[in-house]
């Protein structure tokens, strides 16, 4: 799933016969706009602290009961993933 999702951020995936929806609140969302960070306003300290705060939050939710909320959780998690990848972990 993990690899399917980052396919799909990174534009790899070939298209799908129906159109691809994540769903919930995010509907078809960059990373960047899921975890609200734009890297030509922010830089790479203020990136880091708003990608922790959002881990923080959404890795207590992916253990959550509700399906719903523990879906998500995931989808943000993976976002998370990737700006860090993208943005943190390159500068470094």
């Amino acid at each position: 799933m993990i690899k399917k999702l980052f396919r799909w951020f990174s534009g790899h995936e070939e298209p799908a016969a129906a159109p691809l929806e994540v769903g919930g609140i995010f509907g078809r969302m960059t990373p960047e706009g899921m975890c609200e960070i734009d890297p030509k306003k922010m830089g790479p300290d203020e990136i880091r602290q708003r990608l922790a705060v959002l881990y923080k939050r959404h890795n207590h939710a992916a253990g959550s009961l509700d399906g719903e909320m523990r879906k998500e959780a995931e989808l943000m998690l993976d976002a998370i993933v990737y700006c860090r990848e993208k943005y943190i972990d390159r500068v470094s």
